[in-house]
């Protein structure tokens, strides 16, 4: 029914038809938050300590049997793989191509091995992780049929800041001898590094570190930083842009870190409260953030502030990996 060629590289109508497809899957996805590629995935070629890897999957147009029918792109895959052999996968299905086969018929074809000479396929990859977002059904089946482990899970909260659902937003206080900056821009090369040197004391391990520092260098977005006795102590990184979220405007609240010298004293929730009131100011109805729910610190923080689970999202992995799964971006 499908067939495929690994490929170092995509161009022509190859790349267009790709660029296509994840740019129509992602747009059929944004609303249920399904993980997504766009077309700088499709675009990727290998770089320094990086092989890059794309898999076009094409099938008979309706998945017709018939040998006059055109041949078209149904699924795409990108496996990046990094100097260790660990291997990292995005993979779509075009929307009118789903729930009939053809993720399944793709994992029959390719197998699931990875511990072989050359590695999974060829492609020199010993171990591989993909992120499912948004508790994709047709994730949870293919994982649960081909036995392959989530190694980490992922929640995003919600919180209503204006409607019938909307809870009071009280400004938490901020514990004595501390102060909070005003919102200031991360486009500002002086707010960034600060807010990169409290990353830096707050036990990140070194590619959670590594990711930090790639969205920070993005330099969107404001930051409240509060400081005791002249140093910063912590701070909430948020976006002030409304995007769409199911029927609501949404706004991000992208971090949340106290120095662990001041932990425990109620610094995390005052910079949270006052994080949302200012994304509330922004025009959006919800806030979102994303948390690990096994830092039952921070999920108690938010519950207690009337956040709820919107979404839940898993790691699947295959192989044994250096470092602990790094939380995709929002």
């Amino acid at each position: 029914m499908i067939c495929y060629a690994w490929r170092d590289r995509l161009d022509g109508e190859d790349r267009a038809a790709a660029e296509q497809l994840v740019t129509e899957a992602a747009a059929y996805d944004a609303d249920a938050g399904f993980a997504v590629l766009d077309t700088r995935d499709v675009r990727a070629v290998a770089a320094a300590g990086t092989r890059v890897w794309h898999l076009p999957i094409k099938a008979r147009k309706d998945l017709r049997g018939g040998a006059d029918a055109p041949m078209v792109l149904v699924a795409y895959l990108r496996l990046t793989v990094d100097e260790d052999g660990q291997g990292t996968v995005g993979y779509t299905v075009h929307p009118g191509y789903r729930s009939r086969g053809v993720t399944t018929q793709l994992v029959e074809e390719l197998g699931l091995e990875v511990s072989v000479p050359g590695g999974w396929q060829g492609t020199g990859a010993t171990a591989l992780r993909c992120w499912a977002f948004g508790s994709h059904p047709a994730a949870q089946r293919l994982t649960r049929r081909f036995g392959i482990a989530a190694v980490a899970r992922l929640w995003t909260l919600l919180r209503h800041l204006t409607g019938p659902f909307a809870m009071p937003l009280d400004d938490d206080p901020l514990p004595a001898g501390y102060e909070l900056s005003e919102p200031l821009d991360l486009a500002d090369p002086g707010v960034a590094a600060r807010i990169e040197a409290l990353a830096g004391q707050a036990a990140l391990t070194s590619a959670q570190a590594d990711r930090f520092a790639e969205d920070v260098a993005d330099r969107h977005g404001s930051a409240l930083i509060a400081t005791h006795d002249g140093k910063d102590a912590g701070f909430a990184w948020f976006d002030p842009a409304v995007l769409p979220h199911a029927e609501w405007s949404a706004g991000w609240v992208r971090a949340l870190m106290v120095d662990p010298a001041a932990r425990g004293a109620g610094l995390g929730a005052a910079l949270l409260t006052r994080a949302l009131h200012a994304v509330a100011a922004g025009g959006a109805q919800v806030a979102l953030l994303r948390v690990d729910p096994d830092n039952r610190a921070a999920v108690r923080m938010c519950r207690l502030r009337s956040f709820e689970q919107d979404e839940a999202h898993a790691c699947y992995q295959l192989g044994e990996w250096d470092d602990p799964p790094v939380f995709a971006r929002p």
